[in-house]
């Protein structure tokens, strides 16, 4: 039992201390999984996933005659 919980201490250390610039886009997503949604190393994966890519996040003009579109969207 002693050896599982010292496996456990590395892989929480690994975890805490993973370069999120060095992994794959799969890697990161996989260890955004692993993470607690809302703590602030779940943000900072999240924002890393995203910013790797920020050219697919729309930006929505700040104009109120295009506010909802043609969907009538308030």
């Amino acid at each position: 039992m002693h050896s599982l919980e010292k496996r456990v201490a590395q892989l929480e250390g690994a975890q805490a201390n993973a370069n999120l610039k060095t992994m794959t886009d799969d890697e990161l997503r996989a260890f955004i999984c692993t993470l607690e949604a809302g703590t602030s190393r779940w943000w900072d994966a999240l924002l890393a996933s995203v910013m790797r890519r920020a050219r697919t996040v729309s930006v929505v003009p700040d104009d109120p005659d295009h506010a909802g579109g043609e969907h009538g969207i308030v």
